[in-house]
């Protein structure tokens, strides 16, 4: 074979793989990012679904037809709601190929009423109420009735007593709390539109005998709204371990349905050189997405929002924090700094997780919970105690930096010409008094029993805070460095411990050799060891050396001599 005939086989060969990429690339379906309509998922069969109909066959089996279920923001909520509306409407094609559709259900078409409430303005009780009237107009007209609605209570009752004559009633609710939670910093205004939901789910309730089922979503559970106050027929489904995995991910769930993506992530890793391998990828997604419980079960799940954005981006990052910071949250703290909580753990009851009764104190651990920043880590079946904590580095690392946002007094060290000088000419005894002073403002409670990656994260906060652009848990071919801090001139390396020495620090980085990958830079290098203390809950002591480009010893840094 002449070299020009090689060249044209090796360009066809090339050409037939690239295609061969394109079509797999092609074959590979859609994310579903923010994609809340099951027919947009199923009716072309361009998306991948996680199958949740066999749930929805049990839940609607069980013989208890009024349900109420909590989860966090961008949890599935919609999605499913939006399930149970197509299921209802008998839509039986639409679902071929998934659980339910081979299952016995009858697919009775049924009249359903589909509120959501995040799509009701309720920024005054005036504008929540007449919002809500019109919603009730609207949703009777696009069913072909007209209704009068002088109260609430008064169009709820006779669009579903009118509907019923078709057959019973299908109610479903999402984002019940959206009219309370947006006002939290307005306990006035967020009384007044609870009272608002009041009337409306009460008069569900004594429609009951119209009614085939009903389903509430919400993120948390304020047990004076009437849904959930008096004699009820709902059963809250929330905490119950047959439905936790009923709205994100299972382990197993992701393992199959987005095996392709995975593999797909594989390999573009290897191109950029990343020799990940599929368990190295699964590890990272579990580490920063997995971690939710929300039972005494041991069924876990992955956030579906931030699982999704990482399997379309492929890089580790806070997407579901990123997409709505807990404002109320850190208000409550801000208006009772008392009642925060460590951050590595407490305990409560079911009853107490479970209840928000109080808009002016808010119990901190409860609405941690329920809005997801505090997850189920372990449960004692004595005392019934559910044992609390952060579900994964994604909720750590972005809760702590609006703490360290929020409470701690940051000085952007990095515009401070005098602050790069000290630390181009190594002294980082003014960046540690900053530190110092910044750990030194958070209420005790937060650092009660915390771990060493709490303080890691509070300091990474901090850094960030002062304009650094600080990388955590460097891997090396010996381990991890938890900080690498590059500076025009130097570069700084921090290994850290919990009630341990600066000298034991120090030590490991000599071990594992945490600077020769920086060797070859042409820049000074130092070498920290620091240590926190619980007891003094701030840095107790940390010292240094001052290493030459190659990587020898100059000069040793301590916190009383290096100015």
């Amino acid at each position: 074979m002449t070299r020009k005939r090689e060249f044209a086989h090796f360009q066809h060969f090339q050409s037939r793989a690239h295609v061969g990429k394109c079509i797999e690339e092609l074959l590979m379906k859609k994310l579903p990012i923010r994609v809340q309509s099951i027919e947009k998922i199923l009716s072309e069969n361009e998306y991948v679904y996680v199958d949740k109909t066999g749930l929805i066959k049990k839940l609607i089996d069980e013989g208890a037809p009024h349900y109420f279920m909590s989860r966090p923001r961008r949890f599935g909520k919609s999605l499913f709601i939006n399930t149970l509306e197509q299921i209802f409407k008998g839509n039986k094609e639409l679902f071929k190929g998934f659980e339910i559709y081979n299952s016995e259900y009858d697919w009775q078409e049924y009249p359903v009423l589909h509120f959501d409430f995040a799509r009701i303005e309720s920024r005054t009780s005036v504008e929540f109420e007449n919002a809500l009237k019109r919603k009730l107009q609207s949703i009777a007209g696009s069913l072909g009735l007209s209704i009068e609605v002088p109260t609430i209570q008064e169009g709820i009752e006779t669009l579903v007593t009118k509907l019923s004559k078709k057959n019973r009633v299908v109610v479903l609710v999402d984002e019940y709390d959206s009219a309370i939670i947006n006002n939290l910093k307005d306990p006035a205004l967020a009384e007044k539109n609870r009272d608002l939901l009041k009337g409306f789910f009460g008069t569900l309730k004594g429609l009951d005998e119209y009614l085939k089922f009903t389903f509430t979503t919400g993120v948390s559970k304020f047990s004076q709204v009437s849904l959930f106050s008096g004699p009820n027929n709902l059963k809250d489904i929330t905490m119950d371990p047959r439905y936790a995995g009923m709205m994100g991910y299972t382990e197993e769930e992701l393992k199959k349905v987005f095996s392709e993506h995975i593999r797909a992530l594989v390999k573009n890793k290897k191109k950029e050189g990343n020799l990940a391998a599929e368990d190295t990828i699964l590890e990272e997604i579990r580490t920063w997405y997995n971690g939710y419980r929300f039972s005494h079960g041991e069924t876990c799940v992955y956030n579906p929002f931030s699982t999704l954005n990482y399997l379309d981006e492929q890089e580790a990052k806070t997407y579901w924090y990123s997409s709505g910071t807990p404002s109320f949250l850190i208000d409550q703290v801000k208006k009772h700094p008392e009642s925060m909580v460590s951050l590595d753990g407490t305990t409560a009851t079911q009853e107490k997780l479970m209840d928000i009764s109080s808009f002016d104190h808010i119990d901190v651990e409860a609405l941690m919970y329920q809005t997801g920043y505090f997850t189920i880590k372990g449960y004692n079946p004595i005392s019934k105690r559910y044992q609390l904590g952060l579900p994964n580095e994604e909720v750590r690392s972005a809760f702590i930096n609006s703490l360290v946002q929020n409470f701690a007094p940051i000085t952007n060290l990095r515009s401070s010409r005098e602050s790069v000088k000290a630390l181009e000419e190594h002294h980082p005894s003014l960046l540690f008094k900053h530190i110092e002073i910044g750990l030194s403002s958070f209420a005790y409670q937060v650092f009660v029993d915390a771990k060493e990656q709490t303080y890691q994260a509070m300091l990474l906060s901090m850094l960030y805070g002062m304009g650094f652009d600080p990388l955590s848990e460097k891997a090396t071919n010996t381990g991890r460095i938890d900080v690498v801090l590059e500076i025009p001139k130097t570069t700084y390396i921090l290994e850290l411990k919990l009630n341990g020495s600066a000298d034991s620090a120090l030590k490991q980085i000599y071990e594992k050799q945490y600077f020769k990958p920086y060797t070859h830079k042409e820049k000074h290098i130092v070498i920290i060891g620091a240590n926190f203390s619980s007891e003094l809950r701030n840095i107790s002591d940390w010292k240094g050396e001052l290493l030459s480009p190659s990587g020898e010893k100059i000069r040793d840094l301590f916190p009383d001599t290096d100015q």
